[in-house]
């Protein structure tokens, strides 16, 4: 609204109105604030810097969005800046605070969850153990032992194999029991054993344990057991951040997220950050290094082939579909889409038993027919060529629609002059068509070349990055590309995992990615600007 000397006079901060949508607002912005305050022991508790202040930075735009008067498009766009820092930016930083770490096997936990579960174990002094007499009973929860010290004191519980966990609470109440006679026959819902009972259960009797504060029980025999005294065996010394182990009698130091004794590493470390030594293992490490370039050389060419065999499928398609005495089209284009309504893991898994070189279908047409069979998904070379015929089948329904709809909105009339002129159909397609369906699909392409370079899915279904490379001193397959690569390596190799080792490789696939994007769009910028008129 403007005043009688036509200015719009500024609003005013005090200008509130305290409508219901300002309570409503003031409310969800209230319990979003409770929330990150209720949040914060946790974080605190669990070291959770980076998600504290990313979290905080998130409720401050929250709250200056919606609560200040001068924020009227930040209101609009807090909700999606939200989305994109938690979904898009925080993965992003956590991974790359990942790769520069030790975060393996064996180093998962933190420094002090580690010195405490070291605290916790116990050495028993075998051998100097306290003779007892011991009655054993059957009852709801198994075999129990009642054993009897000399000095009358006495312990009934739950008994345990060796080999099995402490339990913690196997002691059972026996207030208000005589327990100093003879040993009575039932306690509670458990019934003393008969010497025929025993001998059914004498093999096991050896294994049985039963827990007691600072020791464990041991049976002997049927009717005498040894009190076995329990120790600590690591102490912690926070001053010089040191652990002694009582049983070998040594002090160990700490190294890279692990106490080492005498030169010996001790299980299990902690996580600690390392620097660069994941990236500089990469490309140091001659068995990673080779095996790495291998995959990132085959990885660039399936993406850029995928590209291109699904992009010139569809074009052709779609251009055919195009011509005015095309008949059945509506029949043609419900063919081609069918490909696409189909779950993709599905179509990949009925690919995989096609290609099956002993029993898939695609064999037995080919011998039918008077060839011979093909090893599609046991040859290193034809492995890669079932890759790209299938993720073609895959991908391209989805460039035919795209450039169906982009060869409408080319002007006929620009073909039509250059016809007159004398142009061949190749040479307007070449000089007119092309370059105009570059101009409005090639950001298009470039993400189906990100998508196609981390097409996890279709490798894991179809080959497994199969079949594997014989010799090679790290797990790696003909087809693998770098995602499925640094899944063998950091989960599925068998040794372990090593979240450090791939979140690097992830990183660098990042990088490479952003970089082919940046590069692409700026192509697609020089395109726009020659043609975009």
């Amino acid at each position: 609204m403007t005043n009688s000397e036509g200015v719009t006079p500024k609003r005013s901060a005090s200008s509130f109105s305290l409508s219901p949508g300002f309570w409503l607002k003031l409310v969800v912005v209230g319990l979003i604030d409770a929330a990150f305050i209720a949040a914060i022991p946790v974080l605190v508790a669990n070291q959770s810097w980076m998600l504290f202040g990313l979290l905080g930075l998130n409720v401050l735009l929250i709250n200056w969005a919606y609560l200040s008067p001068r924020s009227n498009a930040g209101k609009w766009l807090a909700p999606g800046l939200v989305f994109v820092t938690i979904f898009v930016v925080w993965p992003i930083i956590y991974t790359g605070y990942v790769s520069v770490t030790n975060w393996a096997t064996g180093n998962v936990l933190s420094q002090q969850q580690v010195i405490t579960n070291l605290e916790n174990e116990v050495i028993r002094v075998e051998g100097e153990g306290t003779n007892l007499e011991l009655a054993i009973y059957d009852g709801p929860e198994g075999l129990a032992f009642l054993a009897r010290q000399p000095d009358g004191a006495t312990y009934f519980g739950i008994a345990r194999q060796s080999s099995e966990e402490p339990i913690e609470d196997a002691l059972i109440d026996t207030t208000g029991i005589d327990l100093t006679g003879d040993l009575p026959d039932v306690i509670n819902d458990y019934s003393k054993l008969g010497l025929r009972e025993l001998l059914g259960i004498a093999g096991q009797i050896e294994a049985l344990v039963l827990d007691i504060p600072g020791g464990v029980i041991q049976a002997q025999t049927t009717s005498s057991a040894r009190l076995i005294q329990a120790g600590q065996r690591y102490k912690y010394d926070a001053e010089t951040d040191t652990l002694y182990d009582a049983l070998r009698d040594v002090t160990c130091v700490t190294e890279r997220g692990n106490f080492v004794c005498d030169g010996q590493r001790l299980d299990p470390g902690w996580r600690v950050v390392t620097g660069f030594d994941n990236y500089q293992r990469i490309f140091g490490d001659q068995r990673i290094r080779a095996a790495f370039i291998k995959v990132f050389n085959w990885n660039i060419v399936f993406a850029v082939m995928s590209v291109l065999l699904t992009f010139s499928l569809g074009l052709a398609l779609a251009n055919a579909l195009q011509h005015d005495k095309m008949r059945g089209k509506a029949f043609y284009r419900s063919i081609f889409i069918i490909p696409y309504a189909i779950p993709a893991f599905l179509s990949i898994i009925v690919w995989r038993g096609l290609l099956n070189a002993n029993f898939g279908q695609v064999n037995a047409l080919i011998e039918s027919l008077g060839g011979s069979g093909v090893p599609w998904l046991t040859d290193g070379t034809w492995a890669k060529i079932a890759v790209l015929g299938v993720n073609t089948w895959l991908g391209f329904p989805y460039m035919f629609l795209i450039m169906s709809g982009a060869l409408q909105a080319i002007p006929n009339e620009l073909k039509e002059a250059a016809m007159v002129d004398g142009a061949s159909a190749w040479r307007v397609f070449r000089s007119i068509t092309l370059p105009l369906l570059l101009v409005s699909t090639a950001p298009l392409l470039i993400g189906s070349f990100a998508f196609n370079f981390n097409n996890f899915v279709l490798i894991f279904l179809l080959t497994d990055g199969g079949p594997a490379v014989i010799g090679a001193p790290v797990p790696v397959g003909e087809t693998d590309i770098l995602i499925s690569f640094t899944f063998d390596l950091a989960v599925n190799s068998g040794r372990g995992n090593n979240f450090a080792l791939g979140s690097a490789i992830v990183i660098m696939i990042f990088v490479a990615l952003a970089a082919i994007s940046a590069f692409s769009f700026r192509f697609t910028k020089r395109l726009e600007s020659i043609y975009g008129n």
